[in-house]
């Protein structure tokens, strides 16, 4: 089959992966939407109930914590269940901690409203939502991720942007409200077309007309067999590493922008430019990673992310912001894209929502800490300098545990025999 084909079947319907890719990006659209227009909300929440940065931040680290923890247990319901349930469950609970934290009297009533709400819904809604897509494609499968993730990245973009409108037409309280409805309807419409198996539509990944031969249709590792080996302890330790530094622009980029001078819609048209480069990142990445192997871009990704966060360190002006915005996005856009094909590439599609949501627990952690941590330092120093550098420095240390990692090819040789690799 040649890639003008790839729309349909062999049998001459329509393939249904690419109804897969679209339902998944609707999901990740809105889920992450709601999350990353978490900068619109930063001031009037910190105003609202005269928090600190850090304990504003706190609300993020919370939301994040919980949806890429939670992927550890939403993945293996997802293959087991079918992710239909489980996206479908995470859309109605991240709508209701929105009109939770629409009611918030106290700071800590947002942690329990957004950071919980948001948190359990988005956890449900994502690792499924991305497993489904890896079992509909095995040739073109960083190409397909890439493209379902690219929701991310638009909800990066847009959310933002439309919440800040929002909460100056209405205020923070109303626009909270807006965004659980949009979530509730295209979360549950969009998680109402996955579906697990391709066979159980009597066709194959890629749309092909035989079963794939590749490493990628080989044998697969359950998630506790994966356990037991190197690759993906190198891959968790280096996502946890980066992660730390990761989450910091979402968060701080607008408060840190307008600590330059630079007004508030300033610094969200920042925070909206990580959605652009995201959306690069996460289409162009991913046919750059099947010609040259995913190992070595993802290593490159890393450095990358390393040496942009220098660039921040020392950015003093608008251009200069929305010059890291964009490059941190490509750079971070293609980390998340390329994390499941990656995975995939050493141990299979069999368990790829059990495994991806093992490795994104590390991503998890990151999550937590990074955003509060940095928003208590710059509450003792009055500067994001320490955090920005130590940032820097963990995804540099990060890179380290991809160079380690052998090769996908000739460790499946190793694990499983020739004929695997």
């Amino acid at each position: 089959m040649t890639d003008a084909d790839a729309g349909e079947s062999a049998g001459g319907g329509m393939f249904y992966g690419w109804v897969i890719v679209w339902a998944a990006f609707t999901i990740l659209f809105v889920s992450f939407g709601a999350a990353y227009s978490f900068p619109a909300f930063f001031t009037p929440l910190q105003n609202e109930f005269g928090a600190t940065r850090g304990d504003t931040s706190f609300v993020f680290g919370i939301a994040g914590f919980l949806y890429f923890f939670l992927g550890a247990f939403s993945g293996p319901a997802g293959d087991r269940l079918g992710p239909k349930q489980v996206v479908v469950f995470g859309a109605i609970v991240a709508a209701l901690g929105l009109c939770f934290a629409a009611t918030a009297t106290r700071i800590e009533q947002v942690y329990w409203g957004y950071g919980l709400g948001v948190g359990v819904g988005v956890g449900c809604m994502y690792v499924p939502a991305v497993g489904a897509v890896q079992r509909w494609f095995a040739r073109r499968r960083a190409t397909a991720s890439g493209l379902a993730i690219t929701g991310i990245g638009v909800g990066t973009f847009v959310a933002p942007m439309a919440a800040h409108e929002l909460i100056t037409l209405l205020d923070w309280r109303q626009t909270y409200l807006v965004l659980a409805g949009v979530v509730l309807v295209l979360g549950v419409t969009s998680g109402l077309l996955l579906e697990n198996s391709p066979a159980r539509r009597g066709q194959f990944p890629d749309g092909a007309a035989t079963a794939p031969s590749s490493a990628d249709a080989a044998e697969s590792m359950d998630v506790q067999a994966a356990r037991r080996t190197l690759p993906i302890w190198l891959v968790y330790f280096g996502s946890l590493l980066v992660s730390i530094g990761l989450f910091m622009p979402f968060v701080h980029l607008k408060p840190f922008a307008q600590d330059l001078g630079l007004s508030a819609q300033q610094g969200i048209w920042v925070v909206s430019s990580v959605g652009i480069g995201s959306i690069l990142g996460r289409m162009i990445l991913g046919p750059v990673a099947e010609r040259y192997g995913r190992k070595p871009v993802v290593l490159g990704l890393y450095i990358g992310l390393a040496a942009i966060f220098v660039f921040w360190y020392l950015s003093v002006s608008l251009w200069m912001l929305l010059f890291f915005g964009v490059v941190f996005g490509t750079l971070y856009g293609g980390f998340v894209a390329l994390a499941p094909a990656l995975l995939a590439d050493y141990y299979g599609v069999g368990h790829a929502g059990g495994i991806l949501g093992f490795v994104y627990s590390s991503v998890a952690v990151g999550a937590l800490i990074g955003n509060p941590i940095a928003g208590y330092m710059y509450d003792a120093a009055q500067s994001y300098d320490l955090p920005i550098l130590i940032g820097a420095g963990l995804c540099g240390a990060g890179a380290l545990c991809i160079l380690a990692m052998p090769s996908p090819a000739r460790w499946r040789a190793r694990r499983f025999g020739a004929a695997q690799g």
